[in-house]
């Protein structure tokens, strides 16, 4: 599909940056810096992090703490 501009050489558009995250998962677990319940677990290309929504805390998860969200 084109959108009417073309990627410099080498993006192909896919890149996190332009598409975002693989997926994005709401949990309800407290952010370890401000308390709130506003963690966003993303993913992409089998990398897994958290995210606050709040103060934008934000921190790589490994597999098996994600296997448990």
């Amino acid at each position: 599909m084109t959108f009417g501009w073309g990627y410099p050489p080498g993006v192909t558009g896919g890149e996190y940056q332009i598409a975002g995250p693989d997926y994005e998962h709401e949990i309800d677990t407290p952010c370890p810096e401000c308390g709130r319940l506003d963690l966003m677990q993303q993913g992409y290309r089998n990398q897994h992090w958290v995210v606050c929504g709040n103060c934008e805390h934000q921190h790589d998860i490994e597999s098996d703490e994600k296997d448990q969200s």
